[in-house]
């Protein structure tokens, strides 16, 4: 659901990374810290930078797949991806009561109760025909695509977004819905808001995150669905480029360990594993649910036998969250650090 073609590629096997000597590390290293946190957002929910936006329409917005959609009519929104993020940026422009039902991914307090259009991962035809939306906000990270355009070929305006996969791609993500809202103006104020809550999140992270490079988490984050058994490691992109979990991680402070050795995400392998190191286990919330928690976690081969597993350092978050690339990003960061490094960052000087 998160990264795409994950099943098919496994870890490299070579000499393994070089890590950073465990005896060098300060008494006051974050690499030290031991058990399992939860990281939580602040608020469970998105306040909407204006509670009345005016659209100007129609507008003609070409998506992804070179179509020009005419939009006349905002009334009744679905926004449907992989990650929850165009919910999120529909809702933050103040487009929520519009909103008629959500993906598996957004659920986020004002949207969760809203009708569901998917059948485990799909997109479910019948589901989203029945709300009668007037626009339809996605991208090719759900599908079928045969579902999507069965309900544009139904008269329904569709338009698909190119998805931002870091941090500096969120403005221009935030844009381009804004434009195709037919509130452009009220996008450019949101962008300098975001910009803004992110700018300042990370100044107080980076005034957290050790100077020394022996004392930097080294993490890596695990993909599990223990029901369906599915144990997946997040490293690199199948292209070599950063996975969204590397991304994460490095944006935190902390080492990428499966990224910088060039390891593409793929099926767990203990001996894998067990060659990187890791300080520190990033996870869904509902992954580690459905391993048994931490006590699960740590009867799974190889997991138990590195720095994080001798100390059971895990660190959750909501699937909800995680990786929704968008309006809440600066929080999502902020509770991930704060459970990273045991701080309270409103209360760390970002000078």
């Amino acid at each position: 659901m998160l990264v795409v073609a994950l099943s098919g590629c496994g870890l490299i096997v070579g000499d393994g990374p070089s890590v950073a000597d465990a005896g060098q590390v300060s008494a006051e290293s974050p690499r030290s810290i031991t058990g399992h946190d939860t990281a939580v957002l602040a608020s469970g929910d998105i306040e909407a930078i204006t509670e009345d936006p005016q659209p100007q329409l129609p507008v003609e917005f070409t998506g992804l797949d070179d179509v020009s959609v005419t939009v006349t009519d905002t009334s009744r929104i679905l926004a449907l991806d992989g990650t929850g993020s165009l919910a999120s940026i529909v809702f933050g422009l103040g487009f929520g009561p519009n909103v008629v039902g959500r993906d598996l991914t957004t659920g986020f307090d004002s949207a969760k109760d809203l009708p569901l259009v998917m059948t485990n991962h799909t997109l479910n035809a019948e589901s989203i025909l029945e709300l009668n939306p007037t626009l339809v906000l996605t991208d090719y990270s759900v599908g079928p695509y045969d579902v999507q355009m069965q309900i544009r070929n139904a008269g329904i305006p569709v338009i698909f977004f190119n998805p931002a996969d870091d941090m500096e791609s969120i403005p221009r993500l935030i844009g381009d819905v804004a434009t195709a809202l037919g509130v452009p103006d009220l996008g450019a104020q949101y962008v300098a808001d975001f910009e803004r809550r992110l700018d300042d999140t990370l100044a107080r992270i980076k005034a957290v995150v050790p100077q020394a490079e022996e004392d930097k988490v080294r993490m890596v984050f695990l993909y599990m669905r223990g029901r369906a058994g599915v144990y997946h490691l997040f490293g690199n992109n199948p292209d070599g480029t950063r996975g969204a979990a590397g991304v994460i991680i490095e944006t935190l402070g902390g080492i990428d360990v499966a990224g910088e050795e060039d390891w593409v995400s793929g099926a767990l392998t203990a001996e894998g594993l067990m060659r990187l190191e890791p300080d520190l286990y990033l996870m869904l919330t509902l992954g580690l649910e459905s391993v048994g928690g931490v006590e699960g976690l740590m009867t799974i081969p190889g997991l138990p036998l590195t720095p994080a597993g001798e100390r059971q350092r895990v660190v959750d978050m909501s699937d909800y969250e995680m990786f929704t690339w968008g309006p809440r990003t600066p929080e999502v960061l902020t509770a991930l650090a704060e459970s990273i490094y045991h701080v309270d960052l409103s209360k760390v000087d970002p000078a």
